[in-house]
């Protein structure tokens, strides 16, 4: 191809999809916002307030002790998958559960592979493909645990959703059974699509499909002893996260049994886990947690109140914990080995974080 020719049918490509991602943000921010709206426009203001303000100060504190607990299970699991420093790993994980929860279309997840390859050499594409099997992971554990309340309750309130939950469940295991097949073959798609779209003709795109398909094709089964901190920590995860939940129902005087605990918790977790296209968690989180905790027996004014007081709290946690650690990061040593900028993975990725 003419050298003129090929830039500029890669500068009009680059404007679509400048074009495309600002549609994609605006159409974030329109479902956020639908959804708070509705969700507040359920919940007594004047009652709310006056709840905040009576808060249990005491459970508060323990919920914060169990996100600090979630964030560390979090670094173990992935400082597992990629043998990265365990405190090098958390603190980018601090990162990026926060920049989660406040960027469109879940950005924030890219920070994590981006830090550890700057920070420890981590390699950018193998630790994308690990990211996604940590997900994948995730939205298994919590499906199964729905999975196992809907079966627990009784046949009459379980019966219309056990199919479907049951469904989810079996396909997320067939998944995480043939992670590594499944991704190779989507990644051949994708390259076939690319091709015959004309996409394969801009070194972005192609470079991009090359090196998460060799990060694929070079993976490894893991090791016995990173596979059981994996499974254990994905596990002891959920239960914590649970527990940070039963917290903050608590400090709002919200009782309910161990058994619902579990099941709202689930749903909450699920809900906020489905890739969505919102700003971060805000709207998602509060609908799942409404949906799984009135299902679970909860009334749905103190449903509203702990949906709310959870979004605000968990992302006060989560910048608490980000900024000191950005400030480690920052002081702390580089990776000696040469470093690729995002733009080298990600296409259209913006050249400096910071």
């Amino acid at each position: 191809m003419v050298p003129w020719v090929s830039n500029e049918f890669e500068s009009d490509e680059a404007s679509r999809r400048l074009k495309s991602k600002v549609f994609r943000a605006g159409l974030a921010f329109l479902i956020s916002g639908a959804l708070l709206g509705w969700l507040l426009s359920k919940l007594d203001l004047a009652e709310a307030w006056s709840r905040f303000q009576e808060a249990d100060l005491r459970w508060l504190a323990a919920a914060a002790l169990f996100s600090f607990l979630v964030l560390l299970l979090r670094g173990l699991r992935f400082s597992a998958l990629e043998g990265t420093r365990f405190w090098l790993t958390t603190a980018a994980v601090a990162n990026q559960n926060f920049l989660n929860r406040v960027t469109p279309l879940r950005l924030g997840e890219l920070s994590l592979p981006y830090l550890l390859h700057r920070h420890a050499g981590a390699d950018l594409a193998r630790a994308l493909v690990h990211l996604l099997l940590i997900r994948v992971i995730d939205l298994a554990v919590v499906v199964f645990a729905v999975l196992a309340g809907v079966a627990l309750r009784a046949k009459a309130a379980a019966g219309p959703a056990f199919l479907p939950t049951l469904g989810a469940a079996l396909l997320l295991a067939l998944l995480l059974l043939y992670f590594r097949r499944l991704l190779r073959a989507a990644l051949g798609a994708g390259r076939w699509l690319a091709a015959r779209l004309g996409l394969a003709r801009l070194p972005a795109v192609d470079r991009v499909l090359g090196k998460l398909a060799k990060a694929v094709d070079d993976g490894e089964r893991m090791q016995k002893r990173a596979a059981a901190l994996v499974t254990s920590s994905s596990l002891a995860l959920f239960v914590a996260q649970v527990a940070m939940f039963g917290c903050l129902l608590l400090a709002f005087d919200v009782r309910i049994s161990l058994s619902a605990l579990a099941l709202g918790g689930a749903v909450a977790q699920a809900g906020a886990a489905i890739p969505v296209a919102s700003v971060g968690t805000f709207g998602t989180q509060e609908a799942s947690w409404v949906a799984g905790f009135v299902w679970a027996g909860v009334s749905m004014q103190d449903a509203l109140v702990t949906a709310v007081a959870c979004q605000f709290l968990t992302l006060a946690f989560a910048a608490a914990f980000a900024l000191p650690s950005w400030l480690w990061l920052q002081r702390g040593p580089r990776s000696q080995h040469p470093v690729q900028e995002p733009a080298d993975l990600l296409p259209l990725a913006p050249k400096n974080p910071e």
